[in-house]
């Protein structure tokens, strides 16, 4: 009798010993379990302020994404300061120099001050024709206070003429064709040297005749 209490207190010993084996071995899996987990969480957390971050903001919480205007005083890339030109020059031909006090001097694009005010404001009246949101009171606005003020600030810039010399045969007279934009052609040279060095290029004997023939009517008449 007392051996096989012996036998059956040994074999629940065993037992007992398997179970503390099996349950020391759940504990560390659910000790394993908890730092996957929180590892997860982490993860997931990352993950949702990365998108975050790059959706599009909420259009209800009056916030916009951030974005990067073009400068002329800041584009180091040739290839877009010539496309910035391209848009300019036509632009210019076609809306600026159609209104009063719009007729360029010759020497504009040597003045990236005034290249500047004339870059944004081509595009103020982008936006306000022919923009997402444009309107009747953006467009009123380009007329009646921008358009001017960048006009004046132009002409205190590169001004300086007076109506006397603006006739026939005077210094500054300009093109009959309002469309001409002076040097327009020399644009590209400009774009690459601004663009890479920060400043505008020497005038070449080109450009100087061509600057005359603007500059100068009777030159090119003559007389």
């Amino acid at each position: 009798m007392a051996a096989a209490d012996d036998a059956r207190v040994l074999a629940l010993a065993r037992d007992v010993e398997r179970t503390t084996r099996r349950i020391s071995a759940v504990e560390a899996s659910v000790e394993q379990l908890q730092t996957t987990t929180g590892d997860l969480h982490g993860l997931v957390q990352q993950l949702a302020d990365g998108v975050t971050a790059l959706a599009p903001a909420d259009e209800d919480d009056g916030q916009e994404a951030p974005r990067r205007l073009p400068s002329w005083l800041t584009v180091e890339d040739p290839q877009i300061a010539a496309g910035m030109l391209d848009d300019l020059t036509g632009w210019l031909g076609t809306v600026y120099q159609q209104y009063q006090g719009g007729v360029l001097p010759s020497c504009w694009l040597w003045h990236p001050a005034v290249v500047e005010e004339l870059w944004w404001l081509r595009q103020a009246h982008r936006a306000a024709y022919d923009g997402r949101d444009a309107n009747w009171r953006d467009v009123g606005d380009w007329h009646d206070r921008q358009r001017p003020g960048v006009a004046r600030r132009i002409r205190e810039a590169i001004g300086g003429c007076e109506l006397a010399r603006h006739v026939t045969g005077g210094d500054r007279a300009q093109p009959t064709d309002p469309t001409t934009v002076p040097l327009a052609a020399h644009h590209q040279q400009l774009a690459q040297q601004w663009a890479t060095a920060r400043r505008p290029p020497e005038p070449t004997d080109t450009q100087l005749g061509d600057a005359g023939a603007h500059d100068h009517p009777r030159t090119r008449s003559g007389r």
